[in-house]
């Protein structure tokens, strides 16, 4: 657990014993940042603030549905930010958040268990740091709040703008890669469509989830204040992230069908020259079989040159319909 006064004169961290007399001056704020785990952190969360028991119970649960919840005296989100894992796959950053006019709590976690730590905390370090260097010099709880959500915000872009670029290699794949084994390309394809998915859906449940806020403060009476121009301004921004993942993911997409086109092409291909050869086949098989039937009268049987006559007649019917199924392009 850290805890940090931020006022006028910088960043500094805090002991534990000074909470309370910190939150009754009248300058600056106080931020806590623990871990779920962190008993001693949850313990110091319900002493100073009266949080709603079932925020607290979301606390210790990783979902991926975002929540915004106003009270008279406090403003609770669970927000994700997203994360590539080390098993190369994204992940959610659960994180938490009580708010009012002199207290920030940031509450991480559970993450999957192939986030890294670090990873997981990324974007609360580098709000740090930038606090440590006063390059952000935030006003308001709020204000902090609102860089950690663009760290994330910034985190997310940066992964579409990967996928992006995977996107233009793909393409070229997809056209010179032969469809019949195409097994990595394939996984490939579907490996990105799911980045682009679970970027697009917390970007999109996020935008929403602001979306509600405004409007719940903007209607009820008796709710913390907030500065709506922060929260409008993230909107914005997640509604920008969520309409460009829209369009890679539709630009994907339309890889996948031309993958799927070309795979289908090359089955229909395939078909084609399996009728044409079977058609010969079946030619050759009905000649056979004609002369297969042991019939007593059958005077071809009696010729001497009667073999010979029967493999010219289906070598030439052969070749006849091979030349017609290659005039078709069947061959």
């Amino acid at each position: 657990m850290e805890i940090c006064l931020i006022d006028g004169a910088g960043t500094r961290s805090v002991p534990e014993a000074s909470v309370e007399e910190l939150l009754a001056r009248d300058t600056g704020f106080v931020w806590i940042d623990f871990d779920h785990t962190d008993a001693r952190g949850m313990s110091l969360l319900t002493d100073v603030i009266k949080a709603h028991p079932a925020d607290i119970q979301d606390c210790y649960t990783r979902t991926p549905v975002p929540k915004i919840h106003p009270y008279a005296d406090h403003l609770f989100s669970a927000i994700n930010g997203v994360a590539r894992g080390t098993d190369g796959r994204l992940h959610f950053q659960p994180l938490k958040v009580f708010l009012n006019d002199r207290l920030v709590v940031t509450v991480l976690g559970p993450t999957h268990q192939a986030l890294t730590h670090e990873a997981a905390r990324r974007e609360l370090t580098a709000v740090r740091g930038r606090l440590d260097t006063q390059e952000l010099c935030p006003a308001s709880g709020l204000d902090l709040i609102t860089a950690v959500r663009f760290e994330m915000l910034r985190a997310q872009e940066d992964l579409t703008g990967t996928a992006a670029s995977s996107i233009a290699a793909l393409e070229r794949r997809v056209m010179q890669t032969d469809p019949v084994k195409a097994e990595a390309l394939l996984q490939d394809l579907f490996e990105l469509r799911h980045d682009l998915q679970t970027i697009g859906t917390s970007a999109a449940q996020t935008y929403e989830s602001y979306g509600q806020l405004i409007e719940t403060l903007s209607a009820r009476e008796g709710l913390m204040r907030v500065d709506l121009r922060r929260i409008k301004e993230l909107r914005r921004a997640f509604g920008h992230l969520k309409n460009t993942t829209d369009l890679e993911r539709e630009y994907l997409q339309e890889m996948v069908d031309l993958f799927q086109t070309r795979v289908s092409t090359e089955l229909n291909r395939f078909v084609r020259k399996i009728t044409a050869w079977g058609t010969v086949g079946i030619a050759w098989t009905v000649i056979a079989g004609i002369y297969g039937m042991n019939f007593a009268h059958m005077p071809e049987l009696n010729w001497t040159f009667g073999y010979l006559y029967v493999i010219g007649l289906m070598a030439t019917v052969g070749l006849v319909l091979a030349f017609l199924f290659r005039r078709k392009g069947w061959m």
